[in-house]
């Protein structure tokens, strides 16, 4: 998801053997989508990946003292509606406060954020290790040292896995090669 309050938008992050490729919503006000941002970064560019979370203390403080206008705007004759809209306002804006976001920092020293929903925390932590360890072993390969020992996926994981790469193929987003190389490696794990 890409926020909590946009629950409706999604952000796509997608690790191939070469490229991670990015889709994630254009927004108006962080809830109105008028289009996508395609990215894609080589492997070998990418410095490092982080998966962080915030809390936003001040949207806090400012949701607070709009919902607080909202719910007394109710006991005032002909806005009970603009009360209601600012309540709304209020709430949305406490629900947003815990921020989470997968940070891409490329060799160059630049650092791309992608937003996700904290209720995603455990598949973004995931997927940043995932990325992290993939760099690792592309960077071992690079100076011709052997990659650390994974231990072996498990098959419901490994399910999973196949279901992912079999849907990043149906939308387009990887090749038919990136797909027979990566399927393979899945199925080299077993």
């Amino acid at each position: 998801m890409f926020s909590t309050v946009a629950f409706f938008l999604h952000t796509e992050l997608v690790l191939t053997d070469r490229r991670l490729y990015a889709l994630r919503p254009n927004t108006v006000f962080g809830l109105i989508p008028v289009g996508t941002a395609r990215s894609n970064f080589p492997i070998e560019n990418i410095a490092g990946i982080n998966a962080g979370t915030r809390f936003d203390v001040l949207g806090v403080l400012i949701g607070a003292i709009a919902a607080l206008f909202g719910v007394g705007a109710f006991f005032i004759p002909g806005v009970g509606l603009l009360g209601l809209l600012l309540a709304l306002f209020g709430l949305g804006v406490i629900i947003g406060a815990p921020k989470q976001a997968i940070d891409v920092m490329n060799s160059g020293g630049g650092r791309i954020s992608f937003p996700v929903s904290v209720f995603e925390r455990d598949r973004t932590v995931e997927f940043a290790n995932r990325v992290a360890e993939a760099l690792a072993q592309t960077s071992s390969r690079a100076s011709g040292t052997a990659p650390v020992a994974t231990q072996p996926a498990r098959s419901g994981a490994t399910a999973d896995a196949l279901r992912n790469l079999q849907a990043l193929h149906d939308q387009g987003l990887i090749t038919d090669g990136e797909f027979g190389a990566k399927r393979a490696e899945i199925l080299g794990r077993l």
